[in-house]
């Protein structure tokens, strides 16, 4: 930690929600959980084997005419929060290099109540992994005491804080009863009293990564039952992410040249995408042709700004 900040990726990506896509993303180092099925293990658990930049030459790269355009900047991990010496140093560069975007923070919300509060007055959006609502799971999957409680405490602080909030409830296979259901009911109650500033994104693709292939009890896919089940959780009228694109950020630059991106395909022919770029996007759609609206995040000439309006939401509404 006497570097913090260290990326092990950057680029634009075309698979984060219709909010924030497409989106620059800074993956960094470590994590304070050590799931199974993560899909980088080796950035989590050996941090210093990222690359480290300084605060301001990172904001020169990512604002060089060689990157794709992007509608927001997104810090990603394992959880960015580790390095947060750093991001109080990175994110008032940002804001005066690019004062339009949106500004993200995707955290796994193992934070304090406080710091939560912070990053919620800090960031445009905050972007909220719920993976276990049940302690023995988050004990027993991420070997983390204390998780369930702490996320959802982190959560309903940046909403008291004025904060908008995407909450992504990821389901794991045999873990309906026990955390999905649970953590459906209460994401969309807490997007209920938010008046609009939360927005429940329930993902039902998970893919064994990492040490979960293999695994006894996360080496499979989700069942067309269990996805089915897991998609009748969502009470009708509940905030979620767009189904649609949004207006794009203008045509890509002939300058623009998409990073390096992983493919990795499993024994059983699977098909992992870790980070889908502009030059990866149709292999995607080739693969998963329901994600072909994506493709219209690439050229529509239509600018937008997805940043946090001037002026904040009343007092009494938090």
């Amino acid at each position: 930690m006497d570097r913090p900040g260290r990326l092990y990726w950057w680029g634009v990506t075309m698979l984060e929600e219709y909010e924030l896509a497409p989106t620059c993303e800074l993956w960094f180092t470590g994590c304070s959980l050590r799931c199974r099925f993560c899909t980088v293990p080796e950035a989590v658990e050996r941090p210093t084997q990222g690359t480290w930049m300084p605060p301001e030459a990172l904001v020169a790269a990512i604002t060089a005419p060689t990157v794709p355009p992007f509608r927001a900047v997104s810090m990603v991990g394992g959880d960015p929060t580790v390095h947060r010496p750093y991001l109080d140093r990175l994110v008032p560069l940002l804001r005066r290099a690019l004062p339009d975007t949106a500004l993200a923070l995707n955290t796994n919300l193992f934070l304090p109540p406080g710091l939560a509060a912070c990053d919620a007055r800090t960031y445009d959006w905050i972007v909220g992994d719920v993976h276990f609502w049940a302690e023995g799971c988050a004990a027993r999957i991420a070997g983390v005491a204390g998780y369930p409680a702490a996320a959802v405490a982190a959560a309903e602080a940046v909403v008291a804080a004025g904060g908008r909030l995407v909450l992504r409830v990821l389901v794991l296979p045999g873990h309906h009863a026990c955390c999905a259901a649970p953590t459906v009911a209460w994401a969309a109650d807490l997007a209920r009293r938010a008046e609009g500033r939360v927005l429940v994104h329930l993902m039902t693709h998970y893919a064994p990564a990492g040490r979960a292939r293999g695994d006894a009890e996360l080496g499979r896919w989700l069942s067309a039952e269990e996805q089915e089940r897991a998609r009748g959780l969502l009470p009708a009228g509940c905030p979620a992410p767009a189904p649609g694109p949004l207006p794009g950020v203008g045509p890509r630059s002939e300058r623009a040249v998409d990073p390096p991106a992983s493919v990795e395909i499993g024994a059983d022919g699977s098909v992992l995408l870790p980070f889908v770029t502009g030059a990866l996007l149709p292999l995607a759609v080739s693969l998963r042709p329901e994600l072909a609206p994506r493709l219209a995040l690439l050229d529509d000439p239509a600018p937008t700004v997805s940043a946090r309006p001037a002026t904040p939401a009343p007092a009494s509404r938090r």
